[in-house]
C-alpha cells in the first residue's frame, strides 16, 4: 500500500459531495459539477450498507497502491471498487483526496 486514508462521504442526487477526514475535518465540499462521481460512489455505499443492514454513516478507506491505482473499501460491508474501472478522471477525483 502506497497511501491510505480514512474518509467519510456524503452526497446528494444533484451531484454535490462532501468529504471529511477521520477527525471530522472537511477535506472537500464539492458542487454538483465537481462532485458527481464521488456522490455516485456515496449512493452505492448507501445501497450496500442498507442491503447489509449496517450503519449508513461509517467511514470508508481510500487507498493508492504501488501501481498507482486508487480504490475505495468499505470495512462495514466488505464492498470495494478499483476506481480506474470508472475512468481516469473519476479515479483522479478520489486520488486528489489522498494528496
Amino acid at each position: 500500500m502506497l497511501a491510505e486514508r480514512v474518509i467519510f462521504l456524503s452526497g446528494d442526487m444533484a451531484g454535490s459531495a462532501r468529504v471529511l477526514d477521520a477527525t471530522g475535518s472537511l477535506i472537500a465540499d464539492l458542487p454538483p459539477e465537481k462532485g458527481g462521481f464521488i456522490s455516485g460512489v456515496y449512493r452505492v455505499l448507501l445501497r450496500e450498507r442498507t442491503k447489509h443492514r449496517v450503519a449508513l454513516e461509517g467511514p470508508v478507506i481510500l487507498r493508492r497502491t504501488e501501481n498507482g491505482r486508487v480504490a475505495v473499501f468499505d470495512p462495514s460491508t466488505g464492498w470495494s471498487a478499483d476506481l480506474m474501472g470508472f475512468g481516469a478522471d473519476n479515479a483522479r477525483a478520489f486520488a486528489r483526496l489522498l494528496d
